[in-house]
């Protein structure tokens, strides 16, 4: 190793420019100068490999001869270490960047497996507090004081299950796990079953609710589950961000060539302008925010593109308001087969004998108190070895 300004590489890394030496034995700065004397070396060269950062290293070549300075191989050398030492500087960066890659595609995987570790881990001890409030809320003869207590103990339950099945959905989404089973459906039968989920909560903050479904198609290939999910969302927002008294509006529309429109509007405030580029991203709220983790329309996005479909937002030109813009892939009419309608089962009053096999103390201990309520003999086991 050398200092800068030591021997030849030192002297060559301050200069920055090629250095001829005709007589090492000359040379009162060359500390290697008993050896070049024992391997017989006479005369250097040494040239600089230049980056566009500064200098990158050196290269000496030795002579066992006295050589006069050459001034067109010094052009030359000159030349070609600055093409190397470009070259040295690129495939650092390179490297650099593909550690740097590792680096974050390790993280973002950690990250994914710490989401869903954590989501299993706060998903399982709600079990067996949403079954007990919500069999415990069904009792007729409880106060009604308790029992509507009950009943908020079960909706913020339910809310909070919700919140962690996103997290696993985007975990699931981020490792290219997520799974849709295609089938043929109508669109507007997903989209009036969401509405009828939150109609109450419409109808708490006094909104008025257009529905207007008049796309002449609305039949599609889908996951009906995960399609219902988007629509629930894009909902929820909806309510979410309308004063009350306010509106929220539901269309469809035919699309151009074999697509199909639906827009969901309300009357709020609308959205950040610096927030519309990074929407639909993951933990992204802005001011709009309200309960949530802010995951709901980065897994609406996802899921639209698993079905070769596109979501938008924006303002309403009227500044009252945000815009969800749905679009929707159409197949023939007779390509849906109408679902056939089925009866509930008739519950059986026969007494069960039901073995449970869940590691879950707590949610093992409730749900055999609830079936043996009913009547069932229940055994429970914490492993099918058990």
């Amino acid at each position: 190793m050398f200092s800068s300004g030591e021997g030849l590489p030192g002297r060559v890394f301050v200069s920055r420019a090629p250095t001829w030496l005709p007589s090492l034995e000359a040379e009162t700065n060359f500390p290697r100068v008993l050896f070049a004397r024992m391997s017989g070396l006479q005369a250097a060269f040494v040239f600089p490999l230049m980056g566009s950062t500064g200098i990158n290293g050196v290269i000496e070549l030795f002579s066992d001869e006295i050589v006069p300075p050459d001034d067109d191989l010094m052009r030359l050398a000159g030349a070609l270490g600055i093409q190397v030492g470009l070259y040295l500087e690129r495939e650092r960066t390179e490297e650099e960047l593909r550690r740097q890659k590792e680096a974050a595609v390790m993280a973002s995987q950690a990250k994914d497996r710490f989401l869903a570790a954590l989501s299993h881990e706060l998903r399982t001890p709600l079990n067996p507090v949403l079954m007990w409030a919500c069999s415990a809320s069904e009792d007729k003869n409880l106060d009604p004081e308790l029992q509507e207590g009950l009943k908020m103990i079960c909706r913020n339950i339910e809310m909070e299950a919700r919140l962690i099945d996103d997290l696993l959905d985007l975990t699931r989404i981020a490792r290219g796990k997520l799974q849709i089973n295609l089938q043929p459906c109508r669109a507007d039968a997903l989209l009036n079953h969401a509405l009828e989920i939150v109609r109450s909560q419409l109808f708490a903050k006094n909104l008025r609710l257009s529905v207007d479904l008049t796309a002449s198609n609305h039949q599609i290939m889908a996951d009906p589950t995960r399609m219902e999910q988007v629509f629930w969302n894009l909902l929820k927002n909806a309510y979410k961000f309308t004063p009350e008294n306010g509106e929220v509006v539901v269309r469809s529309f035919d699309g151009a060539r074999d697509r199909v429109i639906f827009e969901i509007s309300d009357s709020g405030r609308g959205i950040d302008a610096a927030l519309m580029p990074k929407l639909f991203t993951a933990f992204e709220q802005g001011t709009r925010s309200g309960e949530g983790l802010g995951l709901g329309l980065a897994i609406c996005k996802a899921v639209l593109e698993m079905h070769q479909g596109r979501i938008k937002a924006a303002n309403k030109s009227s500044g009252q308001g945000a815009v969800f813009t749905v679009e929707l892939k159409t197949v023939p009419a007779l390509s849906v087969v109408a679902p056939v309608e089925r009866k509930p089962a008739a519950v059986s009053s026969r007494k069960l004998n039901i073995l449970i096999v869940e590691d879950h103390d707590n949610t093992a201990t409730v749900m055999s108190k609830l079936l043996r309520h009913n009547g069932h003999e229940v055994v429970t086991a914490s492993t099918v070895r058990q």
